[in-house]
């Protein structure tokens, strides 16, 4: 016999829960039972219309209480209050109507509307299949429930053919043990069935509306086609990794109901439509949804036959006292009359068997999805730990990599300049070899001078008179003042080497002119230092030529030879000059301030500009050629005066700095007197020129704001002493330290 199965109380089934009395056993669940109970005596009338439309009797109810014997534990007091909060939450004609509750109970429990009817599930296990007219109606009353829970801000969770009754009215959702409300902060990963749930509830994520909207689609689907949309198979982990993946078997759907089932079953849940479009989409497919359904007549008997069910337990013709006899109807007395109750006995007995076993392999399932889910967990923490620990070694072998490439370019750095030194070395040779040939030379010259200015040409003198012997004597003593006067002369322009001054490189402003310092240490904020400027008065050298010529006295008559005539010869090119002037504005050149000069004067490491890119390592750009150079911190003029064209020329010059660069500095006490702003040190350095004992490294730079050398500081935990410095006319701020 089908119909509604009713089991016996057990030992551990309490006899009350609250003002009602326990009759039988409709289910168990995986966290619950549900009981039928009646709150009145057997025979009173039944009441009005409840509100889903179905005639009940109020003492008739279904009660709902936890599983657990004894004490119940505060998460399972707290998930069944939660259950009965969101039931009451919904008062809807497409659900099942609760009416009492006591969550603060000792065993808690919870009295709901008693709905005589068969499950979507039964139904197609007993009856077959649906056609697509009565599939659509169907889903539409199924919508309408979604749009009434969701706009409450319900998400159900566990849609599910078992969990939707069909009464001759309509669909009933019924089952909210596992609902979820958005405003509840507990956990919304899926406890669902594996078949009917969604992909996000499946791989752990928050379940949402658009989570029941595809186990509607899947519920469809076993309507129309009488299986789950997935390939069959009678492992729980095989459903539970088609269900992740979205891997559907649509096999065996009808043409007409892909339009309202497939978008249902979209791996996106964005992607799927809402309640309401579904309900829009019915409606405009088949018109306002009728009373009567179009359902098949196994259907309708299998309905019919829950519905006399309830007629009988209301009207008390079932005798409870009967063991295992769910809708066991009074017998009238005949022998007849008692076969066929044996008869049927014997068929509920069966069917009583078929579901113990159906339970067992139920309770089999919730713990192989329990089992599943927990390996899904572990997975998910493994590979979650797995990625960390490749995103750890990635990290690490980017710290190693980083720091072999610094290091590789400090060691390029420090052998640049080595180089460099080296370079400047045989550079400053090569100079001073110059330098001593060109003395020897002009020594050479000087004495060549020397020996033809000294040769004195004497006129010859007329024969003398007898009487002039006086006047004579007058005349040779003047021409011995004369030659005397000659020799100083030349004297004179041996000691001051008029020659030598043809290169005048004193700069406009010393090495270190304008340098105002400030400084801050880890551990105060620091005084401003202060450097003394040291000024340069420095003179442009300058040439000067001097004519003699010998007179001699006498008489009248006396006749003076005149002098040969001496032509000068036509000026030769001078290299340096033409290395000056072929310098334009904006080049860089390859030459620094060696320090050897002191703070009063730059000594240029080349005799001659040479220009080279702006890359790293330049220090010195030009920004004028045409002299009245600026000057300021890091600016200097490099002059050239030519003996062989009596011209000047001069270079207007600036520094470059980058994080890095290493300067030379005068170091007195605690502060900064001086720095070589036009220098470029090798920063590992051990001794460095007279006047100067530091080497300071620039560790940063910034836009000038007059915040001093605090803004130099790592952190509060930088113990480092900074000075820093303004450069480009007070518009760069540069920060430095000793070197370590």
């Amino acid at each position: 016999m089908a119909g509604m199965k009713l089991y016996s109380l057990e030992s551990n089934d309490p006899p009350q829960l609250g003002p009602y009395r326990l009759l039988r056993r409709i289910a168990t669940g995986g966290m619950g039972r549900i009981y039928l109970a009646r709150q009145a005596a057997p025979g009173t009338d039944a009441g009005p219309a409840g509100p889903t439309g179905t005639v009940v009797d109020h003492g008739l109810v279904a009660v709902k209480t936890l599983l657990a014997e004894g004490f119940v534990s505060k998460p399972d007091r707290e998930r069944f209050a939660r259950e009965v909060e969101l039931a009451g939450r919904v008062e809807s004609a497409y659900t099942a109507t609760v009416l009492d509750a006591n969550a603060k109970a000792e065993r808690p429990w919870l009295a709901i509307e008693f709905i005589p009817a068969p499950s979507l599930g039964e139904l197609v296990v007993n009856a077959g299949t649906l056609p697509a007219d009565a599939v659509r109606w169907v889903a539409a009353g199924a919508a309408r429930a979604l749009v009434e829970l969701h706009g409450r801000g319900v998400v159900h969770r566990d849609i599910k053919p078992l969990n939707v009754l069909l009464p001759h009215d309509g669909p009933r959702l019924i089952d909210f043990g596992i609902s979820h409300a958005h405003d509840h902060t507990s956990s919304t990963t899926t406890i669902g069935t594996f078949a009917f749930t969604s992909p996000e509830q499946a791989c752990g994520k928050k379940s949402t509306a658009a989570s029941d909207m595809y186990s509607l689609g899947a519920t469809l689907f076993f309507l129309a086609v009488g299986r789950s949309p997935y390939e069959q198979t009678d492992h729980s982990f095989g459903i539970l990794a088609l269900v992740q993946r979205g891997e559907l078997d649509t096999d065996g759907l009808p043409p007409e109901l892909e339009p309202l089932i497939l978008p249902l079953l979209r791996v996106d849940p964005e992607s799927r439509p809402s309640p309401s479009d579904v309900l829009r989409d019915v409606l405009a497919d088949v018109g306002q949804v009728s009373a009567e359904p179009r359902l098949p007549q196994t259907w309708t008997a299998l309905i019919e036959e829950y519905a006399e069910q309830g007629r009988q337990l209301r009207d008390g013709t079932v005798d409870f006292a009967a063991a295992e006899a769910p809708t066991q109807v009074r017998p009238e007395g005949t022998a007849e009359r008692a076969d066929e109750a044996i008869s049927e006995m014997r068929e509920q007995l069966e069917a009583l068997r078929k579901q113990r076993d159906a339970l067992v392999r139920a309770q089999a399932e919730e713990q192989a999805e329990a089992e599943a889910r927990e390996l899904a967990r572990q997975e998910e923490e493994e590979r979650r730990r797995r990625e960390q620990a490749r995103k750890e070694e990635a990290e690490r072998r980017e710290r190693e990599r980083k720091e072999q490439e610094r290091k590789e370019r400090e060691r390029k750095e420090k052998e640049r300049k080595e180089r460099e030194r080296k370079e400047r070395e045989r550079k400053e040779r090569q100079r001073s070899e110059r330098e001593r040939e060109r003395i020897a030379r002009e020594k050479t010259e000087t004495a060549a001078k020397n020996k033809s200015t000294s040769t004195t040409w004497t006129p010859k003198a007329p024969p003398k008179p007898a009487a002039a012997k006086g006047p004579a004597k007058s005349s040779g003593s003047s021409e011995g003042v004369g030659a005397l006067l000659l020799v100083a002369l030349v004297i004179g322009a041996l000691i001051w080497h008029p020659w030598d001054k043809k290169d005048d490189d004193t700069p406009k402003s010393s090495p270190s002119s304008g340098v105002t310092l400030s400084s801050s240490s880890g551990t105060t904020s620091g005084d401003d230092g202060s450097s003394d400027d040291d000024s340069d008065s420095g003179t442009d050298s300058y040439s000067s030529s001097s004519s003699s010529s010998s007179s001699s006295g006498g008489l009248d008559d006396t006749e003076t030879e005149p002098e040969p005539e001496t032509t000068s010869p036509e000026p030769e090119p001078d290299p340096t000059e033409e290395a000056f002037k072929a310098v334009s504005y904006g080049d860089c050149l390859d030459v620094v301030d060696t320090g050897y000069g002191g703070t009063t004067k730059y000594d240029w490491s080349e005799e001659e500009p040479n220009t080279t890119s702006c890359g790293y390592g330049t220090r010195v750009k030009v920004t004028g050629t045409t002299g009245d150079c600026p000057t300021g911190v890091g600016k200097a003029t490099w002059s050239y005066y030519s003996t062989s064209s009596g011209e000047r020329t001069e270079l207007c010059l600036t520094g470059q700095y980058r994080q890095g660069d290493c300067l030379l500095a005068k170091h007195e006490g605690n502060t900064i007197s001086s720095i070589a702003m036009l220098s470029s040190p090798n920063c590992t350095d051990r001794r460095v020129p007279v006047p100067y004992n530091e080497i300071l490294v620039v560790t940063d730079i910034y836009r000038a704001t007059g915040a001093g050398a605090e803004v130099c500081r790592h952190g509060q935990y930088d113990s480092n002493t900074y000075w820093s410095t303004e450069v480009d006319d007070g518009a760069t701020q540069l920060c430095v330290k000793a070197y370590d």
